[in-house]
């Protein structure tokens, strides 16, 4: 087989590229990515190779080419954040939030002794059921509400019904992926009391991988109570706006067994699920996270709100049956046709309904473009429907629905 020669990419091609991918980022209104971060003081960085390896809270020798202290900050900083105390936060960077929950199961998984069953709601990410599968652990959904949030009282009575001798792990989530619910943490656990569940049983993890950093910034009266968690993670490039997948993992180090700390090549144990990681992701975080600062976090998590509050006032007040959670940045409203959600990428319907998310840096001008299109668009398919539901010798003015029947159409 003859190799490609074509050469390498031009200035001209490459130039032609950034435009596009700039260009279509505008419409990318479905997908949480941040659009705010300046990379430009890093990418001098990007000349080296800076392979993690190891574990950042391990001494490491044998080469230089590693951010892993710079790691170690981020996992610090990111556990201040999230109010755990400083001397139990252990952790490291992954390449996102997949990765990063299937290392916390398997942390459950080595503690208990692969004797566990995970419980999640049918709202939480797919990726959970994904690793489960690969971790060989038994999953049971649990049912979430209208709300997409977990069922706990669902969730006690599917816990009692576990395995004799089993333990339990819950992956509550902080911010689904369709509606941005918040799973409640002390409720959970006070499901698995009710289901006769030991402290030393149960493993609870905190899967905020969009959520995780705007919530953690509130007053405690209205943040989830990360703090009761055994294990937590975010990712890099969606609140951060880091253009690269990644993510972290937070764990409680008295909770996680001692690992083999046999020192590898490099000097260092190799106590991370997938030995060689990048050394440039951790950089980028927190470079992120110093380069916007609380107040400029803050800043950010508020103006998503008000473009997201704004959004659902412009869509209802067009009778369009459009909500949110209050403290979320994603819109949820009935899915507009085919032909829009082809210019305007948004996820597949959902039992009829589709999400917009205003995320930092985003113009709102560009979501009031969006809403302008939509309601041409759902006048126009409203018109198709009605036009298509006439008999060929009916005239176009047929009388329209009563207000129940009215209701009921916006109620699906």
């Amino acid at each position: 087989m003859a190799l490609m020669t074509a050469g390498p990419l031009t200035l001209a091609e490459v130039r032609d590229l950034h435009r596009r991918w700039l260009a279509g980022s505008e419409f990318d209104i479905g997908y949480p990515n941040a659009v705010d971060f300046d990379v430009s003081m890093v990418q001098r960085l990007f000349d080296v190779t800076l392979n993690n390896v190891g574990h950042p809270f391990a001494p490491t020798s044998g080469f230089s080419g590693h951010s892993l202290p710079l790691e170690q900050q981020l996992i610090r900083e990111l556990g201040v954040l999230f109010g755990w105390p400083p001397e139990l936060v252990t952790g490291f960077v992954t390449s996102g939030s997949t990765s990063a929950i299937r290392a916390a199961l398997l942390q459950a998984r080595r503690r208990f002794r692969r004797h566990v069953v995970v419980y999640t709601s049918t709202a939480a990410h797919t990726c959970v059921a994904k690793v489960a599968e690969e971790l060989c652990m038994r999953l049971q959904l649990v049912p979430a509400g209208l709300d997409g949030v977990m069922d706990v009282a669902a969730l006690t009575e599917l816990v009692a019904q576990r395995p004799a001798g089993a333990a339990v792990a819950v992956v509550a989530t902080i911010g689904t992926t369709m509606v941005e619910a918040v799973d409640n943490i002390p409720a959970i656990h006070a499901a698995l009391d009710a289901a006769d569940v030991a402290d030393d049983r149960r493993w609870v993890h905190a899967d905020a991988a969009l959520a995780g950093i705007p919530l953690a910034m509130l007053d405690s009266a209205d943040r989830p109570r990360f703090d009761m968690v055994d294990s937590c993670n975010i990712s890099g490039h969606k609140y951060l706006g880091i253009p690269m997948p990644c993510g972290a993992v937070l764990l409680r180090a008295d909770r996680c067994l001692a690992a083999d700390e046999t020192p590898t090549y490099t000097g260092a144990p190799d106590l991370t699920p997938a030995g060689s990681r990048s050394g440039h992701t951790p950089l980028l975080m927190l470079a992120a996270l110093r380069g916007f600062g609380m107040t400029g976090l803050r800043e950010r998590a508020a103006t998503c709100r008000r473009d997201a509050a704004a959004l659902v006032e412009l869509f209802t007040a067009a009778d369009v049956p459009a909500w949110r959670h209050p403290l979320g940045f994603t819109v949820v409203l009935p899915a507009p046709s085919e032909q829009l959600r082809a210019r305007w990428p948004l996820p597949p319907p959902d039992d009829g309904w589709t999400h917009v998310i205003c995320m930092p840096g985003k113009r709102f001008e560009v979501y009031e473009r969006f809403a302008r299109e939509y309601l041409t668009d759902r006048r126009n398919t409203t018109s198709r429907h009605q036009s298509d539901h006439h008999a060929p010798d009916q005239p176009s003015s047929a009388p329209t629905p009563d207000a129940d029947h009215r209701e009921d159409a916006i109620a699906c």
